[in-house]
């Protein structure tokens, strides 16, 4: 015959395994839930900001990156191309140089003209010596307001 208590024992021990077995899930969805909160508000902010109206206005120029040089040698070109006073043929050549990258080169062959909205604008030819050799480059800056100008294109030529 069972003992009643004995078989009460082993419901009671069985029915405990179960409770401790369930406070180990709801620790383990507890701390999953937490951990995962921060990355839900992060999503829920990456999707308000897709929301956000678009500014769109026809005076801002993107930026051009420049083809195979450092960012820097390229805007220091752009500034001597907009600071020169000539324009015309290689006889009045300019020499830039870029201590921050080391490398130099000769500005030539500046044509000024007026742009599609009549802003000033400045095409030229380059030459850009860097540890990699020397290349020659193709480019053109325009003065969008008093005193500001930016590169419209600037590329090397193949050759």
């Amino acid at each position: 015959m069972l003992n009643p208590e004995a078989s009460r024992g082993a419901i009671v021990s069985r029915k405990c395994g179960d409770v401790k077995r369930a406070g180990a899930i709801v620790k383990v969805c507890a701390i999953a839930a937490v951990l995962m909160l921060p990355a839900a508000c992060s999503m829920q902010k990456t999707l308000a900001l897709d929301s956000e109206p678009a500014v769109i206005t026809s005076s801002v120029t993107k930026p051009v990156q420049p083809e195979g040089i450092d960012s820097t040698d390229a805007e220091l070109i752009k500034t001597v191309v907009a600071e020169s006073e000539f324009a015309g043929p290689t006889e009045n050549s300019l020499a830039w140089s870029n201590p921050d990258t080391g490398s130099r080169g000769t500005i030539m062959a500046i044509d000024k003209f007026v742009g599609s909205h009549g802003q000033k604008c400045k095409k030229f030819q380059t030459t850009v010596d860097t540890f990699m050799g020397i290349s020659l480059y193709d480019g053109e800056t325009c003065e969008l307001r008093k005193g500001f100008w930016v590169l419209s294109w600037f590329t090397r030529k193949n050759g």
